[in-house]
């Protein structure tokens, strides 16, 4: 075990090489001010193999990285995370090292919704959790929306909303006033997230996953409480849950994976995990977690085959986007998985009692043409709100 882990820190380092060749690092970077920064203590307790990081540690060890830490040892930490297998707390140190290296968004004390996926699923469906959102704030959430441009897929969130109209790099005032104005907002990653500019050339050059495929959904700049998190393999989810709990900020989430996807689908039953804050208002938090599958057949909702959730670049995309949340009774996969993410949400938001009267709530607001109407209003919304010029 202790040559295997030797030989993936070697075999890191090659990578990472500029000259494509292995060398022995010194361990130690400098800041532009001078001042020294290290990754080794928490490389070597890996080597070791004693124990995993703490939360504490992660979260130093991440400020670090987001602070523009050395690529060999930010590297060489990201891969032996991966092949000893990060915990709950490891995880949870590093949404809270991305928590404070953000541009927050400050809404105050709202009530906030995100619907939301890791991605890597590699479906290429259209912008299920997208245009769910919409759907959901419709119904009467209000939502705080992160997302960026495609990753691993055809099409991200931020790709395919900029192709309907919606004015994604929006700042964090701008978000607040989109908000206010529609009840709804896009919360553009490399605007909130700043500091990810050091990561993505390790990432790149790495080329394997990394904890950092699955941070995005639990580091929503505006603090949303309320979360519906896909995630794209069904052993994410204790980690994902995990994590959140420890991070202590969400009041009501569930986290999803679905025959494949890391979202709720007609394709047939999705794993859940919920978590619920028990505790009084100004109390530390106390959660209460239950797991459980739930199968859309069991609300009326029929089966499908994936090419029928299919989708393709931003442009085809936007056009799906459009006609999946027209007014009328008519319906199709594609609208049944709307229905269902935003469903989910208007639950896990506190609109109904349980998912079933989600989907049915979701489902008569589509018919109505409330969420067309609320899209149309979004763009226009987003893109008064760029025009006023408002700073951080």
């Amino acid at each position: 075990m202790v040559k295997f882990r030797t030989a993936l820190i070697a075999l890191t380092l090659f990578n990472l090489s500029d000259q494509g060749t292995a060398f022995a690092p010194s361990f130690v970077s400098k800041k532009k001010s001078g001042l020294p920064m290290s990754l080794k203590p928490y490389i070597q307790t890996l080597i070791d193999g004693e124990r995993h990081l703490t939360a504490d540690e992660t979260e130093a060890a991440f400020g670090e990285i987001l602070s523009g830490a050395d690529e060999v040892q930010v590297g060489s930490l990201l891969t032996l995370l991966r092949a000893r297998e990060e915990t709950p707390s490891e995880i949870a140190g590093m949404v809270k090292a991305m928590n404070k290296a953000c541009n927050r968004v400050d809404l105050g004390d709202k009530k906030l919704l995100d619907i939301v996926g890791t991605g890597g699923d590699g479906a290429d469906t259209i912008n299920i959790s997208t245009a769910s959102v919409v759907l959901a704030a419709a119904c009467g959430c209000t939502v705080a929306k992160a997302g960026n441009r495609s990753v691993s897929s055809a099409c991200g969130s931020a790709d395919v909303l900029e192709a309907l109209g919606v004015k994604v790099d929006l700042t964090p005032d701008q978000v607040v006033a989109c908000v206010e104005s529609c009840n709804v907002a896009f919360m553009f990653a490399p605007i909130n997230h700043p500091a990810m500019r050091f990561v993505a050339p390790v990432r790149k050059k790495l080329g394997v996953r990394t904890c950092f495929n699955i941070l995005g959904p639990m580091t929503n700049a505006a603090s949303a409480q309320r979360a519906v998190i896909g995630v794209f393999h069904p052993e994410l989810i204790p980690l994902v849950a995990g994590a959140l709990k420890e991070v202590g900020r969400v009041d009501h989430a569930v986290i999803i994976h679905g025959v494949g996807l890391d979202e709720i689908s007609p394709l047939g039953p999705s794993e859940i995990v919920e978590i619920k804050n028990t505790a009084q208002a100004g109390e530390p938090k106390q959660y209460e977690e239950k797991s459980f599958s739930f199968d859309p057949l069991d609300i009326g909702v029929p089966r499908c085959e994936l090419i029928d959730l299919k989708g393709g670049g931003p442009e085809e995309n936007a056009e799906k986007f459009r006609k999946v949340l027209e007014g009328g009774d008519h319906t199709d996969a594609k609208r049944d998985a709307i229905v269902l993410n935003a469903g989910v949400g208007c639950y896990v938001y506190g609109l109904t009692e349980n998912f079933e009267d989600g989907c049915k709530l979701a489902r008569e607001t589509l018919e109505a043409g409330k969420a067309d109407a609320l899209l149309k209003r979004w763009i226009a919304t987003s893109q008064e709100v760029a025009a006023t010029g408002l700073t951080v």
